[in-house]
């Protein structure tokens, strides 16, 4: 294939592919992959392009293993991926960005609004001996880069034990929370930490769709094909020595998944291989979740992750802001992030990314005010539609020692009227009342005073850190 066919013709064969594998959205199309150049098929490798400015190691960091197995199924045979920063010498090492070149430059100084260089790249592990699996791991999900605190603590403590080889007494860890809070992070981090002290050792993540869609396949398959398919997928599961399953509230209603999964489970734990899975609630409350599958899950460990604290999310933030080298972005828009963001790890990243982005794009940093505009949407979104005003006096009221009528009378005494503030701030971030709304809703109070009880607090939150732990632990019940 010459230099016309690969820029005219293989390229768009690879992101069409991408998109039908659902891993190339539109806006990572228009922003970043439809900047690219294919420059040269060297038979081993694909030679990119990208423009001065453009955040080449965020496109590494989320698409770089897509465009692999892409660009190996458009071409049948597996290629490794180069980026060349146009109007760079390839002969300049430091203007170069290749898969092995970026993961060893983490020392390098990097442009100002670009994302930073992946950690330096491990030795090339020999095979292993169940070299037929593909254990599914992501391997830049690890414990350096997961961000603990309060909220996370149990979870942790617990998923680094399992890493160091406590098994059965863990065995199965049960990690349960709301979406987008790091459970997913957490079983790559174990697998990935495990696998790098012991390279034999069969680790195997999957989702439990994934496991689902699985078995529904073997047992579509031909009736001649039928017994050998399903031999297959259960030696896939039971042989491996660690299992990593993530949302396993998908078994509920799935009555052939259930008992399928229930034998190879009894088969993984009889033979003391650990298994660690993920859920958005605790097993007893999965509704059609099979009794046995229930008693299995709570037999072993079981730890909750809850949204995070308001230092925790900055320290979070602060962690990307680092890992992409985005130093564009401020630590007053960092602060502003964390408190707006509330709702969960993922919702802080793409903030993050968004404010980034556009910073990257006009080559210059942006102001709080800035910032909150480019965010609206998310900013809007992330306030929540299940809290709901009485939910919030309830527990305000209840937290501070006063009855919930208080809330919306006319005393003015300290004690009530400093919670009723906060429930008003909890109000106005947790739900998408009107100002006229929530001023209703507590004694028929106009909207300024709702603006002033707002600002009121935060102010207050700034200097009082107490208060501030204390506001964040009551707005983590309602994300």
């Amino acid at each position: 294939m010459n230099q016309t066919d690969v820029q005219i013709g293989l390229w768009p064969q690879i992101m069409q592919d991408m998109k039908r594998q659902k891993k190339l959205g539109e806006v990572a199309f228009k922003s970043f992959l439809s900047q690219l150049i294919l420059k040269k098929d060297t038979g081993s490798t694909l030679v990119f392009e990208y423009p001065s400015g453009m955040m080449i190691e965020w496109v590494e960091n989320h698409y770089l293993d897509a465009m692999k197995e892409s660009a190996a199924r458009v071409l049948c045979a597996a290629r490794q991926i180069e980026f060349e920063e146009q109007g760079s010498s390839t002969a300049d090492p430091r203007k170069q960005h290749s898969e092995t070149a970026t993961k060893a430059a983490a020392g390098k100084t990097a442009r100002q609004a670009t994302l930073p260089s992946p950690a330096p790249a491990k030795p090339r592990r020999k095979a292993r001996k169940k070299a037929y699996i593909n254990s599914g791991l992501n391997e830049s999900l690890n414990f350096d880069n997961f961000v603990a605190g309060a909220s996370n603590s149990f979870a942790v403590g617990v998923a680094k034990a399992i890493a160091q080889g406590t098994q059965v007494r863990f065995n199965p860890f049960y990690i349960h929370g709301a979406s987008g809070l790091g459970k997913t992070h957490l079983l790559h981090a174990i697998g990935n930490a495990l696998r790098e002290t012991n390279e034999d050792l069969c680790v195997l993540y999957v989702t439990c769709e994934d496991f689902a869609n699985s078995y529904i396949d073997a047992l579509g398959s031909r009736r001649e094909e039928k017994s050998e398919a399903i031999r297959e997928f259960r030696r896939k599961y039971r042989q491996a020595d660690v299992l990593l399953i993530d949302d396993v509230q998908f078994l509920a209603k799935r009555q052939k998944t259930q008992e399928e999964f229930f034998y190879t489970y009894d088969a993984l734990a009889a033979a003391g291989k650990q298994i660690v899975m993920t859920a958005d609630r605790p097993a007893h409350e999965i509704k059609d979740l099979d009794k046995r599958l229930a008693t299995r899950f709570e037999q072993g460990l079981s730890a909750m992750i809850d949204a995070p604290s308001y230092e925790t999310r900055l320290d979070i933030l602060r962690c990307m802001r680092s890992k992409w080298n985005a130093k564009v972005v401020g630590d007053d828009v960092l602060e502003f992030l964390a408190r707006s963001m509330t709702r969960s790890v993922s919702s802080l990243e793409g903030a993050l990314t968004r404010v980034a982005s556009v910073a990257s794009f006009s080559h210059r940093a942006l102001s709080v005010a800035e910032a909150r505009y480019q965010l609206r949407d998310l900013l809007r979104d992330d306030r929540g539609t299940r809290a709901t005003i009485e939910d919030i006096q309830r527990r305000v009221a209840e937290e501070f020692n006063i009855r919930v009528s208080d809330m919306n009378g006319r005393r003015r005494t300290a004690n009530i009227a400093h919670p009723r503030q906060i429930a008003m701030f909890l109000v106005r971030r947790h739900t998408k009342k009107s100002l006229q709304d929530i001023g209703a809703a507590f004694g028929g109070r106009d909207h300024g005073t709702v603006i002033h009880a707002t600002r009121t607090i935060e102010e207050k939150i700034e200097q009082d850190s107490e208060l501030r732990a204390r506001i964040e632990k009551l707005s983590a019940l309602f994300v």
